[in-house]
């Protein structure tokens, strides 16, 4: 039997409670993916996390992403690039970090350009008008 490189724990929050909640929240899960991870024999520090977010009404639903081993190794060479909604939302959740790290948690890798042109093409088909990440964030 194979062993298991990445894991998921996903949340519902209501968007419209305070910051401070949802930061908790948020704090909570990596937590709880960290305990996970633990008590599954992984070195929590070692694992490359990812946030997804996706909009359901007043619905957010987070979900958090630990990636080691192979995975975490196809995840940062850009072999399994995100594309489409899942692209968006995984910029999204970690447009507040700096454009290459942006690009490798969305599965690009070192192309930077590639996950630019990606993002746009994406973001064009939502009808989102993204110049930035930091227009993700709104």
């Amino acid at each position: 039997m194979n062993k298991p490189t990445q894991a998921h724990l996903s949340r519902t929050v209501n968007m419209n409670q305070p910051g401070a909640v949802l930061q908790q929240t948020k704090r909570q899960m990596k937590y709880y993916m960290g305990a996970k991870l633990i008590e599954i024999g992984v070195d929590p520090k070692s694992a490359l996390y990812r946030w997804s977010v996706s909009t359901q009404g007043s619905q957010h639903v987070w979900t958090i992403s630990a990636y080691w081993d192979e995975s975490k190794d196809k995840l940062l060479s850009g072999q399994i690039p995100l594309t489409n909604t899942e692209l968006i939302n995984c910029a999204r959740a970690n447009a507040a970090g700096d454009i290459g790290t942006v690009a490798k948690l969305c599965g690009y890798g070192e192309d930077i350009t590639a996950f630019q042109e990606a993002l746009t093409e994406a973001a064009h088909q939502m009808g989102l008008k993204v110049e930035s990440l930091k227009d993700l964030l709104d």
